[in-house]
């Protein structure tokens, strides 16, 4: 597992950084218009024109998608404002960056907690702008009406319906693809398994040389199964009900059009080959009808909104600095102003800046219509009675008085947004009044949001102030099984407090500490522990405290120790090779990452990467030379980056600890959470030490802490290693969660195969 520390630390430098800046918007006051019809808000830089006539014809999309998913009203869970630039000089500074880079797109849709973007390049040199523009439009209304969609089912509507065409009062479906067609004709279909197995991940996604065949099939298949013979329709329709509810494709598939998945890969490969993808007339598509769709609301942006908008766009696509510069330009054109101090509010909140935010977040919130702010509002206020070791013991009674208010208010904009009642709970439990409206607001909490175990922490804390103990062992019991370590301490300190008679609670007493996971789940960026009162034991530990008194065993004790837990020297040597499989989620970026590695006896390996926004990447070793490579070029690993690579590429490194360090010593014991451990210290020839947590009790490791080294900057990683199986005897971590300053990626191992046959070929560095 260590060749995975090693991969990250050796590529994460390629996400996304500042990239190409965009400056703060100063052109003349009624360069920006706006138009506002009954389902979007349209602005550009465009002609008038061009605005109306898009805003008008996504008004009629909208009409034509509902019918295609039987509802006369889609879902829309937030607003979608569309950005409409006139070339593509103009929209280049507010693409997503993709290795630092704006990525090379016409356009793109942007979901958001608070507001949907839609952006879109008009230039005339470029793609068709209309059917990005429904291509977009059509992520947008299968994220909210069609939740499970597979991806090739996603960018196949997106494809068939960005061909809509309008003529002489009618439109058309479906029209043919040019270059979908000559590429089925030319290459090799893929298997329907295959093709409907692909996520964000995948080669065939993100690779522009296997992207097209994605695109291209699922295009043809979204296109046979709705439009191929007549009466498809509904049977479509019924396709795209059982698929939002979570059946399987091939299922769906058999139920609603009545044919096994071998007699559709038979009859669509047919389809394919005859080449007729005759489009269909969109009924409903009337002179009155469009008529309707251009009486819109149309106005001049001044400069100080512009500068929101933009500034908007930039923060949803996580270009932080740049959209802080726009926001702050807005703020200095229209000081009064409110959406430019809630979002830039918001943004500091994300980054703890919690003083800045207050002050925006205070005035945006005279007269908001966003959940969020007020929320935030509250949350940035709560940080002021966060105390140095990172516990709050109470709330003065004016700022709970606001923060109540704040999110009652929040909670009558969105009944469904979990960590406003969470919150409420825990401001009440602090306070230690109106316990019975904490316990139903905490419940109403971990309804909304089943998966985050902080709730029910704080759940079984109100269950603890209000002395119904066993109310309280029935939620803490399954959580000292959670996959979060921390949730996990917090847990067993409460049943052990329990069982001590030490978990009572007067109004002397203080709040319960809470797991810092549960307040930090709301801020997207996450934030240091928010905590409750003072339970007479000291705060949770984190590893950094090292107690060096007392008896302790040697470094050869605890070595020999470590080893024999993972399963002995004799089980890891009877191991030649290891393939090792699973899936990969970037906080905040992309989920469904996947990533393998292979090793072999005694110093090769291989690790490749796929994951939103890196592309594919690969980390090597063949045994005297290291390299990676990306989307950028083959490099090959020097000095630092090298060195480490060596030793993690030992087959054996767990058994041959002390020979590749230079001085191995035993630090002392620490705790992490309420757990003991041995804390090694690893000095290698060449670089900054690292640092290995063992479990005092199991000798089983707990956590690495590492450095990235970024030029002559090293940047801390702790590594958590949790959910340890065994496989042939040997024991591995199946999940694995790197956390760095700003990034936090878990990895999650599907798959320990050993003893496998390796082309040693693999570790060589490619030719090109």
């Amino acid at each position: 597992m260590k060749i995975l520390i090693t991969l990250l630390l050796a590529v994460l430098c390629a996400f996304p950084g500042s990239g190409t800046q965009a400056k703060p918007y100063s052109q003349a006051r009624d360069t920006w218009r706006s138009v506002r019809t009954n389902n979007l808000f349209v602005i550009g830089n465009a002609e008038p024109e061009k605005l109306r006539q898009v805003a008008a014809w996504l008004e009629f999309f909208h009409s034509a998608f509902g019918r295609l998913v039987s509802r006369n009203v889609l879902e829309s869970s937030v607003p979608t404002t569309v950005i409409l630039f006139r070339d593509d000089a103009s929209f280049l500074p507010f693409k997503p960056l993709y290795q630092g880079r704006p990525a090379n797109i016409t356009g793109y849709f942007q979901a958001g907690d608070d507001v949907n973007y839609i952006a879109i390049s008009l230039d005339p040199r470029l793609r068709d702008p209309f059917r990005t523009a429904f291509h977009e439009y059509v992520h947008l209304h299968v994220k909210d009406n069609v939740p499970r969609a597979p991806l090739w089912l996603d960018e196949g509507l997106a494809e068939v319906y960005g061909s809509l065409q309008f003529s002489s009062g009618e439109a058309l479906i479906g029209t043919p693809i040019g270059g979908y067609l000559r590429l089925l004709q030319d290459q090799e279909l893929l298997p329907l398994k295959t093709l409907f197995s692909i996520g964000t991940s995948s080669e065939h996604y993100n690779e522009d040389d296997k992207a097209g065949i994605f695109y291209g099939q699922s295009w043809a298949l979204v296109h046979y199964l709705m439009l191929g013979e007549r009466g498809r329709q509904e049977k479509f329709k019924r396709f795209l009900q059982l698929v939002s509810h979570g059946d399987d494709t091939a299922k769906a598939i058999e139920d609603s059009f009545g044919m096994a998945l071998p007699a559709l890969e038979q009859e669509f490969r047919s389809y394919v080959r005859r080449g007729d993808f005759s489009p269909q007339r969109v009924a409903g598509m009337d002179p009155q009808a469009y008529a309707a769709y251009t009486a819109m609301q149309r106005t001049s942006l001044s400069e100080g909104e512009a500068n929101y908008y933009l500034g908007d766009l930039l923060s949803h696509i996580g270009r932080s600095n740049d959209a802080e510069r726009y926001f702050k330009q807005a703020i200095a054109l229209e000081p009064g102003f409110l959406p430019a101090h809630a979002s830039l509010g918001l943004m500091y909140a994300t980054q703890r800046r919690y003083a800045e935010a207050k002050k925006h977040l205070e005035k945006a919130a005279s007269s908001s219509q966003s959940h969020l702010t007020y929320y935030f509002y509250a949350y940035v206020l709560s940080r002021d009675s966060v105390e140095q070791d990172g516990r709050i013991r109470d709330f003065p009674a004016d700022t709970a008085a606001v923060m109540r208010e704040q999110l009652l208010r929040a909670i009558k904009l969105a009944p469904d947004y979990a960590p406003a009642y969470y919150l409420l709970g825990l401001i009440n439990l602090v306070k230690n009044e109106r316990l019975d409206e904490a316990l139903e607001v905490a419940q109403k909490a971990r309804q909304l949001a089943p998966s985050r175990s902080g709730y029910g922490l704080l759940v079984a804390q109100i269950h603890i102030s209000r002395s119904d103990a066993q109310e309280a062992r029935l939620i803490l019991e399954p959580l000292t099984r959670d996959s979060d370590q921390s949730i996990r301490a917090e847990a067993q300190y409460f049943l052990e407090s329990l069982e001590k008679g030490a978990a009572t609670r007067g109004r002397s007493g203080g709040a319960r500490t809470i797991s810092s996971a549960a307040i930090a789940e709301p801020v997207p960026a996450g934030t240091s522990r928010m905590v409750g009162g003072d339970m007479g034991g000291g705060a949770i530990r984190d590893g950094q405290t090292i107690e060096k008194s007392g008896s302790l065993p040697t470094v050869d004790e605890v070595l020999s120790k470590y080893v024999a837990a993972l399963g002995g020297a004799a089980a890891m040597n009877a191991v030649k090779s290891r393939l090792t499989k699973g899936t990969l989620d970037v906080a905040g970026v992309s989920r469904g990452g996947t990533f393998e590695t292979t090793a072999q006896a005694p110093n090769k390996a291989l690790t490749v990467i796929q994951a939103h926004p890196l592309g594919t990447v690969k980390v090597g070793y063949n045994g005297s030379t290291g390299w990676t490579s990306n989307a950028k070029g083959v490099s090959a690993l020097k000095g630092l980056e090298l060195a480490r690579l060596q030793r993690d590429a030992d087959f054996y490194g767990q058994v041959r600890v002390k020979n590749n360090y230079a001085k191995v010593t035993l630090a002392g014991m620490s705790k992490i959470g309420f757990r003991d451990v041995y804390v090694l210290e690893l000095q290698p020839a060449t670089g900054p030490a690292e640092r290995l947590y063992l479990d005092a009790q199991t000798y089983i490791p707990v956590r690495i802490n590492s450095v990235r080294m970024t030029g002559a900057v090293a940047e801390p990683v702790e590594i958590y290693l949790d959910d340890w199986r065994e496989v042939d005897g040997i024991k591995y971590p199946f999940s694995i969660s790197q956390r760095f300053a700003k990034l936090t990626l878990t990895f999650t191992v599907t798959e320990v195969r050993h003893n496998v046959e390796i082309d040693a070929a693999i570790f060589e560095p490619p030719r090109h």
